[in-house]
């Protein structure tokens, strides 16, 4: 790796260091905050559509225009945007103010999200890839370990309203960050890319792992939106803001520290063997939640997520940079950015709804199912790993 491409490496890092940060911070406390004033399980649903509605709109875009104009301007709007959102969240009071700031902070994260996933395939080295990629991830995972813990105890102790002042401020590091970028490399131009037509790109192997990414992303409303309640109102858990901070913390932990092994893990036994593992591996661990009754099985539990969720995300993004983009990198992200987005349309409601008529144990089994379809589905259509290096 050549030294330019070193430093913007090194910078993205620090802009997604300080990203998983600002979302770690709320993550514990967002659902929280809004159950408190009043809005109930199934509008909260309708919040995750919304949200997910921002990047179903704006993603597919917004990899189709980083393609074409200066992807490092396009990172910063977002940074300096989603700041704002996040200053505006203590204010709000009604489903209506959560509906507006929900679509809103999914739309303009949308500018940032697939133009940095872009640029890191296009600055990771051709060899030895998983072995880069999982100590970068490592490195920007580790970032937000502590950060749940924060906020889940200033919100219990001191109040709501701090972590997300604290989610904005972070934004600063992030912006510092893409100014001293400085111009990107010369193939961000518009001219050297080759007009490659978007049917030339949609294959087989590549229509499988966005089906797969989309299943697959059930996990994500359902851990940000229906979990944290759900373990606060479990007769048998009711665990606190702090407890339930302390948890995801543990599963940021075991994130962390698990990528760099599962980046050298994918270089030797190729990606879709750990797809596979990982999403059958956690849908068991879903539900090993039904038996839990005491907040320290709780922790052993997020400890084991940590590392199979690094393993999911890790080995699918991994598979994807190894297909063939063509000069359509942003395209082809923001493609797979729409899968999750789809998943995460039909999830919210379907979780919402199950929640409210069968109870909060039916989301747990609802996720737990989709996940092990995941891993079929993945053993069978994705094709053989790319090859390791």
């Amino acid at each position: 790796m050549d030294a330019t491409r070193g430093r913007l490496l090194n910078l993205l890092m620090v802009v997604q260091m300080a990203g998983s940060f600002r979302m770690g911070i709320v993550a514990p406390i967002l659902a929280l905050l809004i159950r408190r004033h009043g809005v109930s399980i199934l509008e909260i649903g309708v919040l995750g559509v919304a949200g997910m509605l921002g990047w179903l709109i704006f993603e597919p875009l917004s990899g189709a225009i980083s393609d074409r104009v200066n992807r490092r301007v396009m990172i910063g709007f977002a940074i300096v945007s989603t700041s704002v959102i996040y200053l505006l969240y203590p204010f709000a009071t009604e489903f209506s103010h959560y509906l507006v700031l929900a679509f809103a902070l999914s739309s303009f994260s949308s500018a940032s999200s697939v133009p940095t996933r872009a640029l890191l395939s296009e600055m990771l080295p051709a060899t030895a890839r998983g072995h880069t990629y999982g100590r970068y991830m490592a490195m920007v995972s580790g970032s937000s370990v502590i950060a749940p813990f924060v906020g889940g105890y200033v919100s219990e102790t001191i109040g709501y309203a701090l972590p997300f002042y604290a989610a904005a401020g972070m934004g600063a590091v992030s912006l510092a960050a893409v100014v001293l970028m400085g111009r990107l490399p010369e193939a961000e131009r518009r001219g050297q890319r080759p007009n490659v037509k978007l049917r030339e790109l949609l294959n087989g192997d590549l229509m499988s792992l966005y089906v797969v990414r989309g299943l697959y992303f059930f996990n994500a409303p359902f851990r940000s939106s229906f979990l944290p309640i759900l373990l606060n109102e479990s007769p048998s858990l009711r665990a606190t803001e702090t407890e339930i901070g302390t948890y995801m913390t543990i599963v940021g932990f075991t994130t962390a520290i698990s990528q760099a092994f599962l980046g050298d893990l994918i270089d030797r036994v190729g990606s879709r063997r750990v797809v596979v593992g990982a999403c059958g591996l956690l849908a068991l661990s879903y539900l090993g939640l039904l038996a839990a009754s005491w907040i320290p099985i709780l922790f052993v539990i997020g400890a084991l997520q940590g590392a199979l969720q690094a393993g999911a995300d890790t080995s699918m993004i991994m598979h994807l940079m190894a297909l063939p983009s063509r000069g359509k990198t942003g395209v082809v992200m923001g493609l797979y950015a729409e899968a999750e987005n789809m998943g995460g349309i039909v999830a919210n409601p379907a979780f919402g709804y199950a929640y409210m008529t069968f109870g909060p144990l039916s989301s747990v089994i609802l996720v737990s199912v989709v996940l092990l379809l995941t891993s079929g589905i993945s053993a069978a259509r994705l094709r053989g790993p790319p090859t390791p290096s």
